[in-house]
């Protein structure tokens, strides 16, 4: 039990290293050119984590003003106790219902979801090798958590005319999120969505040219794709046309 806890911080502190010296100088990049004109003032995290993305927004302009959301109950409270400047944060998840949905926390909590794993996905069988543990014995806890459609929480409870940028990390249930968020006409302006999304078959039902679909039929184009430095994922920056 020991050995298997330092060998996920080990690895999790590779995972933080490999970000830092590939990914986010890269997505820096991209959001330089995105808001050389009108700076970021307003962001969503849909799947909070540790505070990867709300660490890099406040890097980008510290008075920038966020809204998350994170379901897992710990890393809910661990974001709250750092007490970060200007920043809501609720402990549900987001999806294409408004109710309940089972969530699943996976030992390295980067990779927890809602989603049903895929038991012969060869990256789910890699994964676990590297983690020292059976495929089976990569979710140690299962529980319900609220979850809420984005259209109805923006139309209700946002007092933002336009949002700058919402970020989505949700480990194979973005296409749910995106459908919650144009379930309805938005009366909120979001200038620019930036999606995660993988390249394997962890996820059942994980298609890229699905997130282009629905993205595109709510006048969103492709603005730029950042990848990750390790795996075979990266993130979609989408930038509505009328900008």
């Amino acid at each position: 039990m020991i050995l298997k806890y330092f060998r996920i911080k080990l690895i999790r502190f590779f995972i933080e290293i490999n970000e830092n010296l590939f990914f986010y100088p890269r997505l820096k990049k991209a959001y330089n050119e995105m808001f050389a004109q009108l700076p970021l003032k307003t962001a969503i995290d849909v799947g909070v984590n540790r505070g990867q993305t709300i660490d890099f927004f406040k890097r980008i302009n510290k008075d920038v003003e966020i809204i998350g959301f994170e379901p897992n109950k710990d890393l809910y409270e661990m974001i709250v106790n750092m007490e970060i400047p200007n920043l809501t944060i609720f402990n549900y998840g987001c999806s294409n219902i408004s109710g309940q949905l089972m969530f699943h926390e996976n030992i390295l909590d980067e990779s927890s979801t809602f989603e049903e794993t895929n038991s012969n996905s060869k990256w789910l069988l890699k994964k676990a090798k590297i983690l020292g543990v059976n495929p089976d014995k990569l979710i140690n806890n299962s529980y319900e958590v609220k979850v809420v459609q984005l259209s109805d929480f923006l139309n209700l409870n946002l007092n933002f005319q336009k949002i700058d940028i919402l970020k989505i990390d949700v480990e194979g249930h973005e296409m749910n999120v995106l459908m919650g968020l144009f379930s309805e006409i938005l009366k909120t302006h979001i200038r620019f969505i930036q999606v995660e999304v993988h390249d394997d078959d962890m996820y059942f039902g994980n298609k890229k040219s699905d997130i282009f679909e629905i993205l595109n039929s709510n006048n969103f184009v492709l603005f730029k794709e950042v990848k990750h430095g390790f795996g075979s994922f990266s993130d979609l920056i989408f930038k509505l046309k009328t900008e």
